[in-house]
């Protein structure tokens, strides 16, 4: 019997809406093919069977939530195998691994937590010698001085998770306070209470763990972008036949991409517990995405491949997809390097926060014109400011500036980009 359990797909999501089945108990199911969606904050997510088999039971109706570690489907995948014995789902715990990428399901490719790769009984009460921890947690743990050992993990097998920790903070620093009670016509009183939307509470995680754990450095610079916003210009008319609203972001990306083929590290990740440097050899492009429910941030795979105009096609495309809320957890999962605009908001300059496990980000702010002294002469010039925050862990301010220096000079003379 093989007990599938909602996953942990990472990003900061924890339960979901049952929104369909795609069979019911006593039908036959093969490995890889759906089983139901389950509609979380950020994406409708399709769940593949792990394994071949009949369905037993289904462990939630359509409508209803399910939390991550609960059972979704219990599968009989082998109806002539004798009973599991307890040394069997014992030994896989023992032998789980805790990479940044552990615990995969399917085509769901990223997730800090473990997710049971066959049946355990739920009363299982082996020990292992280590506890079970997420990279985060234990980083969590260790800078706030807690004893991984005595928190209570919520997550598969007891394994301690981020949330595990946080509420261990929260319990040992914040005090009780009794709130004392107001009467109706004390001023005190006019105030609401709105819960935050599921959204709104991954972006709250989220912006806690990189704001916890990376040490931002900001660098900031102004590029000369006239030749660009010729380029566009002259452009724009040619792609808009084409079918395609061509924007600086496009170029933008392009130019990370040259940009990062020459500093492979601003496209890494830093495994801080095992003090690696993990590089990358795909360019997944993400930007972020301004929506009425929040901040959502897709990514372009495989960006450096694209041209100008499949770039331009790629950002329309998954900002749709965002504003419409049917981005796919391939979507927004895997991406190495991310670009916020704050120009969209007519604004000049901002502090980004790096999107964890990422290194770098890089903000855009409004092209706007002003006086610069070109050749001993002052001319108008269309500039583009930027602010670019990095991890000062791996990345050092002269590397970030050399970044910088070469972004530049690819804006500054975008056809020889293109064409180089």
């Amino acid at each position: 019997m093989y007990n599938f359990k909602f996953p942990d797909i990472g990003e900061g999501i924890h339960e979901g809406r049952l929104l369909k089945w795609f069979f019911k108990v006593g039908d036959s199911v093969k490995e890889g093919e759906t089983l139901c969606i389950v509609e979380t904050d950020k994406v409708n997510a399709e769940l593949p069977s792990p394994v071949n088999g009949i369905v037993e039971k289904l462990g939630v109706s359509i409508g209803e939530i399910i939390h991550v570690g609960e059972t979704l489907i219990l599968i009989q995948d082998d109806l002539n195998a004798k009973p599991t014995v307890a040394s069997e789902p014992k030994k896989s715990v023992e032998t789980v691994s805790e990479g940044e990428n552990a615990g995969v399901v399917g085509e769901l490719e990223v997730s800090s937590e473990v997710i049971a790769p066959a049946f355990v009984e739920e009363n299982s009460t082996k020990q292992t010698s280590r506890v079970l921890a997420s990279p985060l947690a234990r980083m969590l743990a260790k800078d706030h001085q807690i004893e991984i050992q005595s928190v209570k993990g919520t997550g598969e097998f007891g394994r301690v998770l981020k949330t595990d920790v946080e509420r261990a903070i929260e319990t040992k620093s914040t005090p009780k306070v009794e709130v004392p009670k107001v009467s109706p016509n004390d001023p005190n009183s006019k105030i609401r209470r709105v819960p935050v939307t599921q959204l709104r509470k991954a972006i709250v995680n989220a912006m806690t763990v990189s704001k916890q754990i990376i040490p931002h450095t900001i660098l900031m610079d102004e590029i000369d972008v006239t030749e660009l916003v010729n380029l566009r210009n002259a452009q724009k008319d040619l792609a808009k036949s084409e079918g395609i609203h061509l924007t600086y972001m496009p170029f933008i990306i392009k130019a990370i991409t040259k940009t990062i083929k020459q500093f492979p590290i601003f496209n890494a990740s830093f495994d801080h517990e095992k003090g690696e440097i993990i590089y990358k050899d795909f360019m997944n492009i993400g930007f972020a995405t301004d929506t009425k429910e929040g901040l959502v941030v897709p990514n372009i795979k495989d960006a450096d491949t694209l041209s100008v105009y499949e770039l331009a096609k790629k950002l329309k495309d998954l900002q749709t997809k965002a504003i419409d809320r049917t981005l796919q957890l391939k979507d927004i999962q895997n991406g190495t390097f991310t670009i916020t605009n704050y120009g969209a908001f007519d604004a000049l300059y901002g502090t980004p926060i790096i999107k964890y496990p990422e290194v770098a980000i890089m903000g855009i702010g409004k092209i706007i014109q002003k006086p610069v002294v070109k050749n001993n002469a002052i001319v108008i010039a269309h500039v583009m400011p930027i602010s670019f925050a990095v991890d000062h862990r791996i990345i050092d301010g002269a590397d970030a500036g050399r970044f910088v220096m070469m972004f530049k000079s690819l804006l500054n003379n975008p056809v020889f980009m293109l064409l180089s």
